[in-house]
């Protein structure tokens, strides 16, 4: 299992994702839909707070039920427990603590699907991969432990019994199961892990149980922002620039014609649009696409106080001159400055061409296209960190840069 401060990246998922969830205030002393239980590798006994059955699972009226012991107070610290999740669960699941400790993500390690649900006694939202963020009412999060018991040995309401085997899960199995606790509510959350790829989830028991399905869902557009191209002939030359488009164009300046961008350009970098009269510094626009995947293994993990110097690393990396870095780094600065951390991944050339390609008319001598796609993230993520290729700008050059933030849906026109 990777460190919790690791984010891993995920693409699509066909099938139906289950998830059962339930924490918060509600869970306080023998108030627990879990009955309280043994440590892991232990079996159910005295003083297990369940009542002693006979094998065919009626309670013997004439054994008295042990008094509920106090509740289990999680003794290893939660990042401890997070960094040393089973091989059973982490096959299929990914966990990842915020930085204060107030938020524990589970996310499926496959890419899941998402359909939002309501969830009482603790808040749970949307993560980015489709799984839970999951808000402890009682939190910060604070303890975690990992035991393995089955579901029939923890849970003594029979309607959550029944309600867990009605979701398909196997009551008798014993499983690998997280118990956490707050830091403003010592009574355990309990969470297990549904084994079966078909209904990749987690069950959650305190005081009630509640199911929430992960929907299934399709990619999702995002928008392809700000690239912007740049013309430097070696003399005044008239240029025909056309765009071919994976995706759907929903702004463009000057406007584009059926032939595309005709303009005299200027070694200055100067544009004259020939159908308009307008001179202009770039050829501007934006669009959609659903193919872009961050790989982590490719990216850089930028710190908000040192946007600044990543972009400006970027500028150097890709031989911008000082005008294409300023128009580079104020446009995209403000979205890493409001992100913990942001995973960026500049896109190789070949790559990027399969998205967007450039017909110039006269050909270009080099091409300089920089295309960023970056995601927001709330920890410090291991990243390969890769080196820049540092063009150089011989004859007739031609500069685009832009990216894509894969947390931000495409707007259509």
């Amino acid at each position: 299992m990777a460190p919790v401060s690791k984010n891993i990246s995920a693409s699509r998922l066909v099938g139906a994702l289950l998830a059962l969830v339930v924490g918060g205030p509600a869970c306080q002393g023998n108030q627990s839909g879990f009955a309280s239980h043994p440590t892991a590798g232990s079996s159910p006994g005295a003083g297990s707070g369940t009542p002693a059955s006979d094998p065919g699972g009626e309670v013997k009226p004439d054994e008295p039920v042990s008094a509920d012991p106090a509740p289990l107070q999680p003794s290893r610290p939660i990042a401890e427990a997070l960094a040393a999740v089973p091989a059973s669960v982490a096959a299929r699941y990914v966990f990842s603590l915020s930085a204060d400790r107030s938020e524990l993500t589970i996310d499926p390690r496959p890419e899941p699907t998402r359909e939002r649900r309501d969830v009482r006694g603790f808040s749970a939202r949307e993560s980015e991969n489709g799984g839970k963020i999951i808000t402890l009412s009682g939190g910060p999060f604070r303890h975690g432990e990992w035991v393995t018991a089955s579901f029939s040995e923890r849970v003594r309401e029979p309607g959550q019994l029944e309600e867990l085997r009605r979701a398909g899960y196997d009551l008798e199995v014993r499983r690998d199961l997280l118990v956490v606790d707050g830091e403003g509510d010592p009574s355990p959350t309990v969470f297990a892990f549904s084994a079966d790829p078909k209904k990749l989830g987690i069950v959650g028991v305190c005081s009630t149980t509640t199911i929430l399905d992960f929907g299934v869902t399709g990619p999702k557009n995002i928008a392809v922002r700000k690239p912007v191209i740049y013309l430097y002939p070696s003399e005044p030359t008239r240029v025909n620039v056309r765009l071919e488009l994976d995706g759907e164009l929903v702004a463009d300046y000057p406007k584009l014609s059926a032939s595309g961008w005709t303009v005299l350009a200027s070694p200055s970098g100067e544009l004259l649009d020939e159908a308009t009269g307008r001179h202009h510094r770039y050829l501007f626009w934006e669009g959609t696409s659903a193919g872009f995947e961050l790989d982590p293994s490719r990216a850089h993990c930028v710190p908000a106080d040192e946007a600044t110097t990543f972009l400006e690393g970027v500028c150097d990396g890709f031989s911008l001159t000082d005008p294409e870095c300023g128009d580079f780094v104020s446009y995209w600065l403000p979205t890493l400055l409001g992100n913990p951390y942001t995973l960026v991944e500049l896109v190789e050339a070949s790559t990027y061409a399969r998205y967007a390609q450039l017909h110039i008319t006269p050909q270009p001598d080099t091409v300089i296209r920089p295309f960023m796609i970056l995601r927001r993230s709330e920890v410090p993520v291991d990243v390969g960190a890769p080196a820049f290729p540092r063009p150089a700008r011989r004859g007739f050059t031609v500069v685009e840069w832009g990216g894509a933030d894969l947390d931000e849906l495409a707007r259509t026109r």
